[in-house]
């Protein structure tokens, strides 16, 4: 082969390469390129896929910065909710009932005991009209929303509805098995806060009830774990408006386990000169600075402690109640039933003004009551809007107040 045949030979065999690695090149280009195209639609695409993340949060966003983000960052949290987000609450209601057009087209989350799928807000019917928790971005603790829970006239009991919720759920809405008692990891001493709003109608109305003197209007309920925990039943700490004292109090397993009133300020049972010790007009015998009453059109915080102690269902257990960072509640011989029918330990709560035997006879003006920013921890939670950074006595300089302790 000649030097000239032999370069021509050469060069096209260079070109047949370097074509060659370029159509590689190109070709491993498309394919990185597609592959981004395609992450990066589908990635964008996530949130109207995926129906878990995009409509059954257990957990609200709470936007960062937030007092509530900083305090839901300390260790021990169970749960976080800010009730900012409409995709919070999911409904169930009577089948059959104007809830049925109220509802329409969305699906009726049923639960029962053992609290299978996403359902934790449950509404009801009075006086002829579907009423029912809902979110509110108008009156706020923080953030975009709280929960809103309305008092309708001439309404029964479960006046306006309830939430009610498990300490934590797996990826499919179940309960994942969290609660907080003996034997449980994360030990047994339960620590809560909230807020909560009532308007001067709601506070201001002398409830009547049937068969007799009324029970007053609940607050929150801790209760036993999935599938045997119950509200009413032999594991339960309430909070309650005592026969419409007008004073938060607390009691345990349906009322028989009676904490007293806030008798550890001093602020018990008091008959008075009009020789009211309960009912509406027994506000009288229960003033400030001795007892810490609830105020109209104010956001209150309950703060909470409720330690598991000795044998279940001995009188051994202590809780405690801190409103808006004075301490209110100190029993310590609670009765907490951890070993029978009503569950291993605590592991749900309820939030509603249900008020037993209310009469829905009673013509009276609609009242409201609203909740946010609720932590459940195994760690003591800071009061009075306090953040902690590097120690407890660390103080947000937008929030220049006393740090209170939980001991």
């Amino acid at each position: 082969m000649s030097k000239e045949s032999l370069f021509t030979t050469v060069r096209i065999a260079d070109l047949r390469l370097i074509l060659g690695l370029l159509f590689v090149t190109v070709g491993v280009s498309a394919v990185i390129f597609a592959f981004l195209d395609y992450h990066s639609m589908v990635g964008n695409r996530l949130p109207s896929l995926n129906p878990v993340s995009d409509l059954k949060t257990d957990i609200s966003a709470i936007p960062p910065g937030a007092v509530l983000a900083q305090k839901c960052a300390r260790p021990g949290i169970v749960k976080c909710l800010g009730f900012d987000s409409p995709s919070d609450l999911h409904y169930t209601w009577p089948a059959a009932t104007v809830c049925d057009t109220v509802f329409k087209g969305q699906k009726n989350q049923y639960f029962g005991r053992n609290r299978q799928g996403w359902g934790n807000t449950v509404a009801a019917v009075q006086n002829g009209q579907c009423v029912f928790p809902e979110i509110d971005a108008e009156t706020v603790h923080s953030g975009a929303g709280s929960l809103k829970i309305t008092i309708p006239s001439n309404s029964s009991a479960d006046s306006g509805g309830q939430f009610m919720e498990v300490f934590k759920r797996d990826g499919d809405g179940s309960p994942d098995g969290t609660y907080v008692g003996p034997g449980s990891p994360l030990g047994s001493v339960l620590y809560f806060q909230f807020y909560q709003r009532f308007d001067d109608s709601f506070l201001s109305t002398d409830f009547r009830c049937l068969d007799g003197e009324c029970g007053g209007w609940k607050q929150a309920i801790w209760f036993g774990n999935p599938p045997k925990g119950n509200s009413a039943s032999s594991l339960e700490v309430t909070i309650t408006n005592g026969w419409q004292r007008g004073v938060p109090q607390m009691y345990g397993q349906i009322g028989r386990d009676d904490y007293g009133i806030q008798d550890v300020r001093g602020c018990k049972y008091n008959r008075g000169a009009n020789h009211a010790g309960s009912g509406f007009e027994s506000h009288v015998n229960y003033p400030e600075p001795l007892c810490v009453p609830y105020k109209a059109d104010h956001w209150m915080e309950f703060t909470g402690r409720i330690e598991i102690r000795g044998q279940s269902n001995e009188p051994s257990s202590r809780v405690q109640l801190w409103v808006d960072g004075q301490l209110a509640v100190d029993y310590s011989d609670a009765r907490i039933d951890w070993s029978g029918t009503s569950g291993d330990g605590f592991g749900q709560f309820l939030l509603s003004p249900y008020h037993t035997k209310k009469d829905d006879s009673q013509l009276h003006p609609a009242g409201h009551v609203w909740y946010d920013d609720l932590i459940i921890s195994t760690q003591p939670i800071l009061m009075n809007d306090a953040v902690a950074t590097t120690s407890e006595t660390d103080v947000n300089p937008v929030h220049p107040v006393v740090v209170n302790r939980i001991n």
